[in-house]
C-alpha cells in the first residue's frame, strides 16, 4: 500500500471534492481518480460509494472506508512525525550526547562541556564517570558515544588527541624532594606511593614503568579521587605521581613538583570514539566543538 495514495485519499475526505483535492495537491483530477483506483485495488474494497447509474464519484465514504480513513489518519500522523523527530535531532533539537569521562577528564572538560550545552541546549548530556578502563570498554560496547582516553587506541577507535603533560612526583613541600626539577623514577624506590584504582590506565603505567627499572612501588592506599589522593600527600602519607597540568594547579607553599624522567612518562588523552557504528548529529556537533577548542581544555 502507497502512502502516497492514502494521503491522497485523506485530502479527498478533508477536502469533500476530488476536484478541489487536486488543485490543493497540485495534481490533475484524472492522477487523483487512477491514485484512488490503485488504493481500492490494493485493499481489495471500495472507498467510496458511486454516485448515480454507477457514473460519477461521491465523496461519501463506504463502510469500509470509514475505518480505512481513519487508519490513514493515524499512519499520516505518524509519518508526519517521524519527519519531525527527524528533523529536530539533525538540527540538534532533540537527543542525547553520551560521554565516557575518567574522574580528572570531567574537571578538563567543564569548560567544553558548558559551551555545548549554550550552543545546543536541548541536547541532554549523559556521563559515565570511571577510570580509563571503563571508558574503553565503554566506548567498544557502544554505551557512550565518545570518551577521554589515555594510552594507544584500540584498532577500530578514532580520536582527537587533547592534552599532552608529563608526569611529576608530587611531594609534601617540606620533604627532601624539594627544589628537585626532575626525578628518576627509581629514586622513588623506597618511597611510599599513593596510586589510583585498579580501574585507571594511570595505575597500571606507573606500575609497569617501576618494575622496567626494578622495583615494585610500595603501595600505602589506592584511590579513585585526586583531591583525596593530593591530601594525603599534604598530610605526609606518601608520594604521588600526577600530570604537571593538575600539579602546576596546586599551591606551591604546600607542594613540590618535579618532572619524571627515565622513563619519561606522559600523560596524553584522546576524545576517541567507536568507528564501527553510525554517528549522531549530537555526536559530530561534539567533535567538532573539540577541534575548534583544543585551547579552552585545561583546569
Amino acid at each position: 500500500m502507497d502512502l502516497k495514495n492514502l494521503k491522497i485519499f485523506a485530502e479527498i475526505v478533508n477536502q469533500g471534492s476530488f476536484s478541489l483535492a487536486a488543485d490543493h495537491l497540485s495534481m490533475t483530477q484524472p492522477t487523483i481518480s487512477k491514485a484512488i483506483k490503485h488504493l481500492e485495488q490494493d485493499l481489495g474494497v471500495a472507498l467510496f460509494k458511486k454516485g448515480e447509474a454507477g457514473r460519477k464519484r461521491e465523496v461519501v465514504l463506504t463502510y469500509e472506508g470509514e475505518l480505512i480513513y481513519q487508519h490513514a489518519i493515524h499512519m499520516l500522523n505518524e509519518q508526519n512525525k517521524i519527519f519531525e523527530t527527524l528533523d529536530q535531532i539533525q538540527n540538534l533539537k532533540q537527543g542525547y550526547l553520551n560521554i565516557g569521562l575518567p574522574p580528572l577528564g570531567s574537571l578538563l572538560l567543564t569548560p567544553l562541556i558548558a559551551l555545548f550545552h549554550k550552543h545546543y541546549p536541548e541536547i541532554q548530556l549523559k556521563f559515565l564517570e570511571v577510570g580509563g578502563n571503563g571508558v574503553e570498554e565503554a566506548i567498544a560496547n557502544k554505551s557512550v558515544d565518545v570518551g577521554v582516553l589515555l594510552e594507544n587506541l584500540r584498532p577500530n577507535f578514532a580520536a582527537i588527541p587533547i592534552l599532552n603533560s608529563p608526569m611529576c612526583l608530587l611531594s609534601k613541600k617540606n620533604s627532601h624532594w624539594n627544589q628537585r626539577e626532575t626525578v628518576y623514577l627509581e629514586e622513588l624506590k623506597e618511597e611510599s606511593f599513593l596510586l589510583y584504582a585498579d580501574s585507571f590506565v594511570l595505575n597500571k603505567m606507573i606500575t609497569q614503568a617501576a618494575h622496567a627499572v626494578g622495583f615494585k612501588p610500595k603501595v600505602v592506599c589506592k584511590s579513585s579521587q585526586w583531591d583525596f589522593i593530593v591530601k594525603m600527600v599534604e598530610l605526609n602519607m606518601g608520594i604521588a605521581i600526577l600530570p604537571k597540568t593538575y600539579c602546576d594547579q596546586l599551591d606551591t607553599n604546600k607542594f613540590s613538583s618535579a618532572i619524571l624522567l627515565e622513563p619519561r612518562l606522559d600523560w596524553t588523552l584522546s576524545m576517541a570514539w567507536n568507528t564501527s557504528i553510525a554517528m549522531s548529529p549530537a555526536t559530530k556537533a561534539w567533535l567538532s566543538l573539540v577541534e575548534q577548542n583544543l585551547d579552552k581544555i585545561h583546569f
